[in-house]
């Protein structure tokens, strides 16, 4: 049998790889979504920083099983029922370091998996992801009022979008600043060209980090609508991943008739060493010492 090894799959197997989750469409589709993500994004950059995109042992062809690391942001997904291949996988991950295990649908194994190697939680945040068919979205009428605009985002936005993102850490800004660049976006604009609103893509095809410069002025109503319907056209099934506890954005998103589909976890630990990305101003941000 030999000693498991996390492998990183050759960027010649990528395609191949991505159309594994082709199967009982649309249940695998945020793990299809984020290996055509890395798949864009290699037209980019051929070696982009810290980023490794894992196996077991090679073995992604019999299971389906990876682990992704990106900075500080980690998915996991498997199509092996058992999760035998996946719990083998994270055990093998360097827990020195702090993660994010983005939208994490396997939050009993990742605890489990903490326990055994003495990784301490630095906070849980359960969320529920919301889906709506292209199909839908494709029908929105999207109707911009007099003296504004839609558009893409423009790479000089980072900052400002940085700054009133709630979730926000260090290193979040160039993390943004890349979703602008490479992936699609929308922002709502005055005359003058100031922002107002917009919503983000993210590596696994959600709609993600959605503000707005005032509330109650249904702006976000309009990026949301404008951004789904753009993404839809682009043949793009909707998602969104909310905080349980975000009542507003759970309205707005299930007025537009998106529907809750799973719960997920955005779990992240404490590291064990000192490193340039810590938990700890993430916990203090939330007065969790």
């Amino acid at each position: 049998m030999g000693e498991d090894r996390l492998v990183e799959i050759p960027r010649s197997d990528w395609e191949e790889w991505r159309d594994l989750y082709k199967r009982d469409w649309p249940r695998h589709e945020i793990a299809f979504n984020l290996v055509q993500n890395y798949i864009n994004w290699s037209k980019h950059d051929r070696k982009i920083k810290d980023l490794a995109l894992y196996s077991l042992n090679g073995s992604w062809r019999e299971n389906g099983t990876f682990v992704i690391i990106d900075r500080i942001d980690l998915y996991m997904h498997t199509l092996d029922e058992s999760l035998d291949t996946l719990r083998r996988a994270l055990e093998l991950v360097d827990w020195d370091y702090y993660y994010v295990a983005v939208m994490c649908e396997h939050e009993a194994l990742v605890l489990d998996t903490f326990k055994k190697l003495n990784v301490r939680v630095g906070i849980g945040r359960a969320n529920t992801v919301y889906f709506l068919p292209k199909e839908e979205a494709l029908k929105f009428n999207v109707t911009v009022p007099a003296g504004l605009r839609l558009g893409s985002l423009e790479p000089g936005h980072a900052k400002i979008i940085t700054d009133l993102w709630p979730h926000r850490e260090r290193g979040s800004e160039f993390s943004i600043e890349r979703l602008v660049r490479w992936n699609p976006s929308m922002g709502l604009f005055d005359e003058q060209g100031n922002l107002l609103g917009w919503c983000l893509f993210t590596q696994a095809g959600v709609m993600g980090s959605l503000g707005v410069i005032e509330q109650r002025k249904g702006y976000g109503k309009l990026v949301v609508m404008a951004f789904a319907k753009k993404l839809a056209e682009m043949g793009r099934n909707l998602y969104a991943s909310i905080l349980v506890e975000n009542e507003p954005s759970k309205a707005l998103f299930g007025g537009l008739g998106f529907k809750p589909i799973k719960e997920t976890n955005w779990i992240r630990n404490r590291e064990r060493k000192f490193v340039e990305w810590s938990v700890e101003p993430y916990l203090a941000a939330l007065g969790i010492s």
